[in-house]
């Protein structure tokens, strides 16, 4: 038998150890095949597709972050296949192996895995193509989706990427062998486990610095991110940290001291076993909780951006179509006749028309630290309280002398507006000061920048600035918006390009969101899917570097009278442990990260982050249904 021949026989014999490996490597190969087929598609390097310089920067950013991540999760397994296989690997060193002979062999087996990773990976990435082209196309809103394509190009650089990816890593596997001692190898499974100690005040620290990063999430808001951010971060990991190298055995010592509960079936053994498995593992179920946290908080960000920020859009648009024009009845944008005809022409006679008029000025106001002067539109409470009723929403009495800035959202914070003191504003550079009340914050019109003012005031603003100066604001409502797309095009082609900016609509701003949204969500989610397996995958890894000690441990039980089913209920209960708690806890974390990121965007978070979170746990509990039967099987073979 020569070395190519006991590489085979070594893959064919470890099969289910490399399952879960082959699977996420040929699903990363499978994301990586798809996504460059789509960039050296004929169709997007020599056409004009909509997107397609946005679409190609995110999908080959996507991938190179799907090779980072590859190359350090098969770097990972690797590690956890040689640490498998010390003591196969130190019977053949007995028998006469060489260094130089095991690490050929361990680097045939890597490159055996590899090459049908990258065969299996892109036979399935060309079998979902036809149906990649489609959601593409779809989501970009080309109308005839790309077609099916034999792409070398795409064919060779996925091929030669992952080649050269598996060779490379393969040589730290030749690293490891070299510095193995023969003797080390054979006592490796041999070692006696010492009794875990831990610190019960490291626990409380590791506590107390998870507990002031969620406390800190409630304080967090757009201008003070930067403040924030790396504290959080640091409590956050320090804490999860501390919290399984020290608190995992510490709770589990205090559960061993209830007797009540500790000599209860099935508790005794799991755990005991319990207490051993967490300390061993502490390290890695550390970092599989914060890359969970990760990649639970990227899938919440891109729903929000594809479920919430357009209804975002719809609130701060209320009117379908608006104008802003200079002088009062000038038309200088569109001429009123034209707009009338087209409401008509497309069905919308019944629109309801807003108009008001606005007394320009301006103002001075700190922003990030510096003195700027803005723009600012006074209009009378009277005209803005007839639109709130209509709207059924709050109205806004204001006393003479008296003002109410209307704000909106992440606005707030930029422009920090002091009640104690007059605010001081210019019109016709003339100055004048009034009191503030609180802001309002809802938009009523598709404008920003509104100075509610009593009607005795804004007389005195509007006597002092002529006709020709003041701004006149159009707007309609249209209950049924989203049909208006046809309006809303053949309108701004009456528009000037240089009055094209006076002009706003609902309906383009809306699909241009909900597209970012929908390309955003469809590039991202392959990467997330990726990530979920490699982090689940890990852990399935790490029960396969416990298997030969479970195995004596479970015919250990099975020779003193226990039932299969009595130590299958004390096995899953252990694997369940390991798998889960590090989910559970990551999950928590993303649950604070996105409620600080809703905090920040104004946005309601918790219907969105409870479909994600509630997605994530369903998905791990399906991987570790199927994950553990497979391994309970292999343990009893």
């Amino acid at each position: 038998m020569n070395f190519r021949q006991l590489a085979f026989n070594n893959v064919k014999g470890n099969w289910r150890n490399y399952k879960a490996f082959l699977i996420s490597s040929c699903l990363s190969i499978f994301v990586f095949f798809m996504y460059a087929s789509f960039i050296y598609h004929p169709d997007v390097v020599g056409g004009n597709i909509s997107q397609k310089m946005r679409v190609e920067k995110g999908l080959e950013t996507c991938n190179y972050i799907v090779v980072l991540f590859s190359a350090l999760f098969i770097l990972y397994s690797n590690s956890i296949f040689l640490r498998a296989r010390k003591k196969e690997l130190g019977l053949f060193t007995l028998i006469g192996a060489t260094k130089g002979q095991l690490g050929r062999m361990i680097m045939l087996e890597q490159m055996i895995l590899g090459c049908i990773s990258i065969v299996i990976g892109i036979a399935f990435g060309m079998l979902g193509l036809p149906l990649f082209f489609k959601a593409v196309s779809a989501v970009l809103g080309i109308e005839k989706a790309l077609p099916f394509v034999w792409n070398g190009k795409a064919i060779a650089i996925t091929a030669g990427v992952y080649l050269i990816l598996f060779f490379v890593l393969s040589l730290f596997g030749l690293w490891t062998i070299w510095r193995l001692q023969i003797i080390d190898l054979l006592r490796d499974a041999r070692k006696q486990r010492v009794e875990p100690f831990s610190f019960t005040w490291l626990f409380l620290v590791g506590l107390l610095s998870i507990i002031v990063a969620y406390v800190l999430c409630f304080r967090v808001t757009f201008m003070n991110l930067t403040v924030y951010f790396l504290p959080i971060v640091g409590l956050t990991i320090i804490g999860t940290y501390f919290l399984f190298t020290q608190g995992s055995v510490v709770l589990l010592k205090a559960l061993q001291k209830r007797k009540s509960l500790f000599y209860k079936q099935p508790n005794l053994f799991v755990i005991s076993n319990l207490v051993y498995k967490m300390k061993d593992n502490a390290r890695f179920l550390f970092v599989v909780s914060i890359i969970t946290a990760i990649v639970a908080s990227a899938m919440g960000t891109l729903y929000v951006f594809f479920e919430d920020m357009s209804g975002k859009v719809v609130d701060h648009t209320p009117h379908a179509i608006s104008i802003q024009e200079k002088g009062v009845n000038s038309h200088e944008v569109v001429k009123e006749e034209t707009l009338q005809s087209l409401l008509k022409k497309h069905n919308f006679e019944q629109a309801r028309k807003v108009t008001l008029k606005e007394i320009p000025g301006t103002f001075h106001i700190k922003w990030m630290n510096e003195d700027r002067e803005f723009d600012i539109r006074i209009i009378s409470e009277q005209e803005f309280n007839a639109e709130a009723r209509k709207q059924q929403e709050q109205e806004i009495h204001n006393k003479p002398g008296i003002g109410t800035m209307v704000v909106l959202d992440m606005m707030n914070e930029l422009m920090k507006f002091d009640a104690a003191k007059p605010f001081t504003f210019k019109v016709q550079n003339q100055s004048y000061e009034l009191k503030l009340n609180k802001p309002y914050t809802k938009a009523l019109f598709n404008t920003g920048n509104l100075f509610v003012v009593n009607e005795q005031d804004y007389a005195k603003y509007a006597a002092a600035v002529p006709d020709a100066e003041k701004m006149m604001y159009y707007g309609y409502y249209i209950q049924n918006w989203k049909d208006t797309e046809a309006l809303v095009k053949e309108l701004k082609g009456h528009i000037a390009d240089d009055k094209k900016e006076n002009f706003d609509n609902a309906i383009l701003v809306y699909q241009n969101v909900k597209e970012n949204g929908a390309i955003t969500m469809f590039i991202g989610f392959f990467i997330t899917i990726l990530f979920f397996f490699f982090a689940c995958s890990m852990t399935y890894f790490k029960w396969f570097n416990d298997k030969e000690q479970d195995r004596i441990q479970f015919h250990s039980l099975k020779r003193i009278g226990m039932t299969d089913q009595e130590i299958r209920k004390i096995a899953v209960r252990q694997m369940g442990a390991i798998f889960f708690i590090p989910i559970l806890i990551g999950v928590l974390h993303s649950g604070f990260a996105l409620y600080t990121l809703g905090n920040m965007l104004y946005l309601d978070l918790w219907k969105s982050g409870a479909v994600i979170i509630t997605a994530y746990v369903l998905a791990s509990a399906l991987y570790f249904a199927i994950a553990q039967r497979g391994y309970l099987k292999h343990v009893k073979s």
